[in-house]
C-alpha cells in the first residue's frame, strides 16, 4: 500500500535569480526572503548579480543563498549575456527568473544559449522602457513565461508597453514578514540602536535615498518646520545618492542634532520600532516593502497621495495622505501625527490590520506556484 503521510519528495525546481547589484534596497531584499523562504516549497535559487557589489552579498551568505557576483557586468553585451548562460547552466536552472527591466532583458537573452528554460520578468517599478529598449522589451515580452507586477500601478504600467495579444501579465503582491517583534522592549532596543532619546517623538523613514522615493522632500519639511519641535527627531534609514547632499544640508541647519542618517543597515526593518511616524515622501512608486513592513509593525504613516500609495493606504483610515510634491502639507501631517497621540494609535492599528493582506508567505506560495507551472510546461 502507498504511504499517504509520507509521499515521496518532489523534485525541487531550480530558479536563478538576475538581479542588478548587489545595493541595499526593497527589490534586493525581496529576492533575499523570495530565495530563503522558497526553500521549505521546494524552490532552490541562486542570486545572480549584474552591476556593482554591496552589502546584500552578506544577507545572502547569512540565508545560505548561493550568489555569483559577476564583476561588475551590466547591459546586454554578448560577455554578460554569456557569463548568465554559463551560471544559469551550472546551477542546471528549470527558471531564470529577471528583476525590473535590465535584468529581465539579459535574463530573456540567454534564451539565445538555452531556449528551453523558461524566463519570468517581475516588475517593481512603474518606469517604463522607452526608446530603443521599449521595442526590446516588447520583443522580449513574447519569450517570457510570465511578466509579473508587484501591484495594480505597475500592472497598468506593463499593459501600456506590452504586446497587448499576449495574456501572461500576472500581479503577485510584494509581501513582508508579520511575525516581528512590536512592544515596548522592541522600542528601547531599537532607539538604543539608532543613539535616539527613549522620551522623544520620532520620525522615520526607510529606503532609498534617491530621487524617486523623495528623501529630499521629508528632510526639507523637517528643516522647515520641526525648529519649534525639540523633542523630535528625524531619522534617514538607507544608502543612495542623495545621501552627501542631504546630510550636508541638514548639517548646515540648527537642527542638526536632531537629524540622522544611517547609510546602509542589514535587517534595518528591526529598527522600526524606534518610530512613532513613519513617513513615505516617494514621488513615484510600485510597491514599497518598507512601507509594508511599517504596516506590520503598527505604524501611522505620512505619504504623497500617488495611486500605488493609495492602493495600500487609505486617508484618514490608516495613513495621512497629502498632494504629491507639498513638502508644507507633509510637515502638516507629520506635525498632527506627532501632536496627537490617539491618532496615532488609531491609524497604526488600522494598518497593521490592513497589513495582513501581504503576507511574505502568501507571495512566496505564489511565486512558487508560478515557477512549478513554467518548470512543468517546459518539459512538456
Amino acid at each position: 500500500m502507498k504511504n499517504e503521510l509520507h509521499p515521496k519528495a518532489a523534485k525541487p525546481v531550480r530558479v536563478a535569480h538576475v538581479m542588478y547589484g548587489l545595493e541595499m534596497g526593497g527589490l534586493e531584499q525581496l529576492v533575499v526572503r523570495l530565495s530563503d523562504h522558497g526553500r521549505s516549497r521546494g524552490i532552490d535559487s541562486v542570486v545572480l548579480a549584474l552591476g556593482p557589489d554591496g552589502p546584500v552579498r552578506e544577507l545572502l551568505q547569512r540565508a545560505n543563498i548561493p550568489t555569483v557576483w559577476l564583476g561588475g557586468l551590466a547591459g546586454m553585451t554578448p560577455t554578460a549575456i554569456r557569463r548568465l548562460a554559463q551560471e544559469v547552466d551550472a546551477f542546471g536552472a528549470d527558471v531564470v527568473h529577471g528583476h525590473d527591466v535590465g535584468p529581465w532583458l539579459n535574463a530573456v537573452a540567454t534564451r539565445t544559449l538555452r531556449p528551453r528554460t523558461p524566463v519570468l520578468g517581475t516588475f517593481h517599478q512603474t518606469v517604463e522602457p522607452h526608446g530603443k529598449l521599449r521595442p526590446a522589451a516588447m520583443a522580449a515580452a513574447v519569450f517570457t513565461q510570465s511578466l509579473v507586477a508587484c501591484g495594480s500601478e505597475v500592472r497598468a504600467s506593463l499593459e501600456r508597453w506590452s504586446p497587448k495579444l499576449l495574456s501572461n501579465v500576472v500581479t503577485i503582491e510584494n509581501g513582508v514578514p508579520l511575525t516581528v517583534s512590536t512592544g515596548a522592549e522592541a522600542r528601547r532596543d531599537a532607539r538604543e540602536r539608532l543613539g535616539l532619546p527613549q522620551d522623544a517623538t520620532v520620525v522615520g523613514y526607510l529606503g532609498r535615498l534617491s530621487e524617486e522615493k523623495g528623501p529630499d522632500l521629508l528632510v526639507d519639511a523637517f528643516l522647515r518646520h520641526f525648529a519649534d519641535a525639540p523633542d523630535t527627531h528625524l531619522v534617514m534609514i538607507g544608502p543612495g545618492p542623495m545621501e552627501a547632499s542631504l546630510r550636508a544640508r541638514a548639517a548646515a541647519s540648527p537642527l542638526a542634532g536632531r537629524v540622522h542618517f544611517t547609510g546602509a543597515l542589514l535587517e534595518a526593518s528591526k529598527l522600526l520600532p524606534a518610530f512613532d511616524v513613519y513617513v513615505q515622501p516617494s514621488r513615484r512608486e510600485g510597491r514599497s516593502l518598507s512601507l509594508l513592513e511599517a504596516m506590520a509593525v503598527g505604524l501611522p504613516t505620512v505619504s504623497h497621495a500617488i495611486p500605488a500609495i493609495q492602493e495600500v493606504h487609505r486617508d484618514g483610515q490608516t495613513a495621512l495622505l497629502v498632494p504629491s510634491g507639498d513638502v508644507d502639507a507633509l510637515a502638516g501631517a507629520v506635525k498632527r501625527l506627532s501632536h496627537d497621540a490617539d491618532l496615532r494609535a488609531r491609524l497604526g492599528e488600522a494598518a497593521k490590520r490592513e497589513a495582513q493582506r501581504y503576507s511574505l508567505s502568501t507571495m512566496v506560495d505564489t511565486y512558487a506556484q508560478l515557477y512549478r507551472g513554467a518548470a512543468a510546461r517546459a518539459q512538456a
